[in-house]
């Protein structure tokens, strides 16, 4: 990276949450920029009836950073990514970040990201993410925490929810990568910059690139948290059906999963009864066994193609 201009693109792909958007938009604005740095923003609204356009184009007005819509009708994760990457291609950025429509970023984030791409002469920078809760979550789950590694700790992948990465992972003349659209349970994002890691290109962890999540009390509902285990059960079902074949997916996840509807049915029937006859403890472990009945449903759901729903449901506004 040197003194001359630096062209950045942020990038936002939203679905039916124009308060978390506006959020997050007015935090990229804000964004501590040094002065060679030409920033844009890019936001893929991925919502059929293009719900964000309205307010998209009234904060471009007011914007001192340009602000850009465009739009996906097609439902899903990967094409509204995929949208996003021809947004950054037509644009011609050098560099291209990507944040999630519920967080808000931190006002040096993306001065973070950048040096710590630089110093670290690394392709692709993957920052932290701290979630707040609107209401706790159950006792039985586990929050995701950022990690404890030093920055520049070398990665074998990266998220879309927090990462800067060098336009040659998607440039013709570079890596010409894609997020694959066939993984509508999830994993596209893992997917995608794992492949950028087998071809050769450096993902390092950057801990003060901080972004904090906004979770909605409908996500931390029991059964919606059962309900994100399965389709995370059934995307490792079926990246590894795609890249090994069905045989050796089916001897893996086939037999696990068999286990752990087993396992997972046996455990939640259990604990439920001796729960509901007066021993509060056994609701934990019901719910866990839940969870383990989830992802051996997930598994023959990603074995089978059998589509988990999870990210129909739009959580926030």
């Amino acid at each position: 990276m040197s003194a001359s201009p630096l062209s950045i693109g942020i990038l936002v792909c939203t679905a039916g949450r124009p308060e978390m958007l506006k959020d997050c938009l007015a935090a990229l604005i804000a964004q501590t920029c040094e002065i060679n740095w030409k920033l844009e923003i890019g936001v893929i609204d991925n919502d059929t009836s293009q719900s964000a356009r309205r307010n998209v184009e009234s904060i471009a007005q007011a914007s001192s950073v340009p602000v850009h819509y465009a739009h996906q009708p097609k439902r899903g994760i990967p094409f509204a990514r995929n949208a996003a990457l021809d947004l950054a291609r037509s644009r011609g950025w050098s560099w291209i970040a990507l944040i999630d429509d519920d967080e808000v970023a931190s006002p040096d984030w993306l001065a973070q990201h950048i040096r710590t791409a630089s110093e670290h002469q690394a392709q692709v920078s993957y920052g932290a993410v701290v979630q707040i809760h609107d209401a706790p979550p159950p006792v039985w789950w586990k929050v995701d925490t950022p990690s404890l590694d030093p920055e520049g700790t070398v990665l074998r992948r990266a998220s879309t929810n927090n990462v800067l990465f060098a336009a040659s992972l998607i440039a013709d003349d570079g890596n010409r990568l894609r997020f694959d659209e066939d993984l509508l349970h999830g994993y596209e994002d893992l997917d995608f910059f794992e492949r950028a890691h087998a071809s050769g290109n450096k993902i390092v962890w950057a801990p003060k690139a901080l972004v904090s999540e906004r979770v909605p009390v409908s996500r931390s509902q029991p059964q919606r948290l059962i309900n994100m285990v399965r389709s995370h059960a059934a995307a490792h079902a079926q990246i590894d059906c795609k890249r090994r074949g069905f045989p050796a997916a089916f001897m893996k996840f086939g037999l696990k999963g068999l286990r752990r509807i087993v396992a997972g049915s046996a455990i939640s029937g259990m604990s439920w009864l001796l729960w509901k006859a007066g021993l509060p403890k056994y609701e934990s472990r019901y719910y866990k066994g839940r969870l383990r009945l989830a992802r051996g449903v997930g598994n023959w759901y990603g074995l089978t193609r059998v589509k988990s729903g999870y990210y129909d449901q739009i959580d926030g506004r």
